[in-house]
């Protein structure tokens, strides 16, 4: 037992917790990738359709002119054979001249598929693409985010947070598609994310939270309210004016400034400064019936 005066005396702090709701998150591998690679295959790509569309006009105009020659050339030889025959050979270049502009093109495209997948190659052919455009600014950053093995958040979010050391605050990064590749560290299926540039800088390898399942009520005990005995965290809670029970609580849920824990009450009052004090008070020897008393108050 400890009266209020004592506590204030003592610096005991006690506060009542809200429930708040809070989504439980897994963290994973992320590496915030060069567009370079990706910028310079938009350039690829972007020449070898224009090559495909001159050599297609080229073999339109060659098949028009060819046939219009044919039908004058039926007309009483009105061109020569000879004439006619050479338009059929400019022909069928241009056609062959389109055919090897189209595998060309379709084997730059099968490329840039098999290492950005349909997405983000879809980026590099549009004429104009303000998402490679806000790589190519700085303003965003590409990220590979690797899932954890066994698939824990099922299907990729289409969030994720980013803590940076030394930062205040979360970069929020948003799904753009999956990648073909995995990742070559953890062998896990990696997706392409974009994020606000902020501190992000190419070659960084950083953690991601990812949510998992569904959000759950709680409350946020903080660090300072928690205590360790026996390998085991324990947390002091006001039954009474005088009154506290030491109670263990779950420590496998992070939250900012302290822990994650379900299924508590709301407003359960929670000793947040001076919980050391309580539990080596709670701890220390008892008087001995018969033992000479000495004057204190021995309730804890």
């Amino acid at each position: 037992m400890i009266s209020p005066g004592q506590m204030t005396l003592s610096g005991i702090e006690v506060q009542a917790l809200p429930v708040t709701r809070f989504q439980p998150q897994t963290s994973a591998y992320a590496s915030v990738l060069d567009p370079g690679p990706l910028l310079q295959l938009r350039g690829q790509l972007r020449s070898a359709q224009l090559q495909t569309d001159a050599a297609r006009a080229q073999a339109a105009a060659s098949e028009r002119e060819y046939r219009r020659l044919t039908v004058l050339n039926g007309q009483d030889h009105t061109v020569s054979d000879k004439v006619t025959e050479t338009a059929r050979a400019t022909r069928d270049a241009d056609r062959a001249h389109l055919e090897a502009a189209q595998a060309s093109l379709l084997a730059a495209r099968d490329t840039a598929r098999s290492r950005w997948g349909d997405v983000l190659t879809g980026w590099a052919l549009a004429t104009r693409s303000p998402q490679l455009d806000a790589l190519n600014s700085g303003q965003q950053a590409l990220l590979s985010v690797a899932l954890p093995q066994g698939g824990a958040t099922g299907s990729p979010p289409p969030t994720i947070h980013i803590n940076l050391p030394g930062t205040v605050g979360e970069i929020t990064a948003h799904l753009i598609s999956p990648s073909p590749l995995a990742d070559p560290v953890i062998q896990s299926p990696t997706y392409f994310y974009q994020a606000p540039r902020g501190g992000l800088r190419t070659d960084m390898r950083i953690d991601a939270l990812l949510p998992t399942g569904q959000s759950v009520d709680g409350v946020v005990i903080p660090n300072s309210a928690v205590v360790w005995y026996a390998n085991r965290p324990w947390v002091y809670v006001q039954s009474d004016d005088t009154h506290f029970t030491r109670r263990e609580i779950a420590v496998d849920t992070p939250a900012p400034g302290g822990w994650f824990v379900a299924q508590w009450h709301g407003g359960e009052r929670v000793v947040v400064k001076g919980a050391a004090l309580l539990f080596s008070q709670e701890f220390q020897p008892k008087p001995q019936p018969g033992a000479p008393s000495s004057g204190g108050d021995d309730d804890g």
